[in-house]
């Protein structure tokens, strides 16, 4: 064969790989914005695009490879493509990255509150109860607390949070909140089920009644479909009656909704709760905030048979009444048992 045979053949390989490479990107780009419109337009209404919404940050792990094919290969709609992609990455998750500035005031009250699922099949209470040492927050929220567990608190924190509000469960069920300040259960409740009974609490804090409540919504049940909607829409409603009732209790001051929601910051789940809450990661936490899932020890967590790495999603939260203004936002330290990190939140009172 020939050299120029040899070059012949070469250019057309080059030439239908690129033809192959342009067609897989523009199908990519095709596939994120037509994403992108469906989940503007309709949100989790229809069950593919809910199911595409959970994942929906991992939709643009590919935008590194299509940039560089626009490099590679620069024709100006691959250029567009590649900008468009960024640009609607940015307005996503882009804010989560700006440099927080505001500094807290001097003299001004601050109220620290860890929202924590422990995972209600753990056995290792000592794992949890040093965390809430470590940690020290003012009030801890806690989903999925065991006996075992509502024991340790008990008998080894009592000292440094002897206000206890506890119900225990060997299961997902259980729900507890501890505190260094006064808190006592108040009145009302929530309708529905849920996973557990939510806990609607009393907060002296600065001469301030502070409302808090514990949630934890129904998980998304991986499986059917129509299985996968009925518990998105069940979620719907859990947000629906907590923005209800927050909204009345903040009538009579400050209110703090904290839990698992079971739901990422793309679900029309949380849309609703941030409508008309704020959600204090949003407002002073640094990156995405991933909260689940983890796994004890090292292995790789396991859902459903499915093995996944750690920390892909964000599903527990700390939101607030307008009255109050997050200062700080961070993880808490991963406890080697939970399948969940805690989130603690600096509160003050709004100017």
């Amino acid at each position: 064969m020939t050299q120029q045979r040899k070059r012949e053949i070469l250019g057309a390989f080059v030439s239908g790989l690129r033809r192959y490479v342009v067609a897989a990107t523009w199908v990519y780009y095709t596939l994120l914005f037509s994403w992108a419109v469906g989940f503007l337009v309709t949100g989790d209404r229809y069950p593919v695009l809910m199911v595409l919404n959970i994942a929906a940050l991992y939709l643009f792990l590919p935008i590194p490879l299509a940039l560089i094919v626009a490099i590679l290969i620069p024709r100006r709609e691959l250029w567009i493509g590649a900008g468009t992609s960024i640009l609607l990455f940015l307005a996503m998750w882009g804010q989560l990255f700006l440099p927080r500035t505001r500094a807290e005031e001097a003299n001004v009250p601050t109220l620290t509150v860890m929202n924590y699922n422990v995972r209600g099949y753990n056995q290792d209470a000592s794992a949890s109860v040093e965390l809430i040492r470590r940690v020290d927050a003012d009030v801890v929220i806690m989903q999925e607390v065991n006996h075992k567990l509502a024991e340790a608190l008990a008998e080894e924190l009592r000292e440094a949070y002897p206000y206890q509000v506890l119900d225990p469960y060997d299961d997902v069920r259980g729900m507890g909140s501890i505190s260094k300040l006064p808190l006592q259960v108040a009145d009302g409740n929530l309708p529905l089920e849920w996973v557990g009974t939510p806990q609607i609490l009393a907060l002296e804090w600065e001469g301030e009644k502070v409302t808090l409540v514990n949630f934890h919504m129904w998980a998304v049940g991986l499986g059917p479909m129509r299985y996968m909607e009925i518990n998105a829409r069940a979620r719907e409603a859990h947000a629906l009656y907590l923005v209800d009732f927050a909204n009345g209790a903040a009538q009579e001051g400050p209110v703090i909704v904290a839990g698992d929601a079971n739901a990422t910051p793309q679900s029309d789940t949380y849309r609703i709760m941030a409508r008309w809450l704020e959600d204090s990661w949003t407002e002073a936490g640094t990156g995405f905030g991933h909260t689940f899932p983890g796994s004890p020890g090292s292995e790789s967590p396991v859902i459903y048979g499915i093995p996944l790495p750690r920390w892909l999603f964000r599903i527990d939260y700390v939101f607030h009444s307008p009255d109050l203004e997050a200062v700080d936002a961070f993880m808490a330290p991963f406890d080697g048992v939970s399948d969940h990190r805690g989130v603690v939140v600096t509160l003050s009172l709004g100017e």
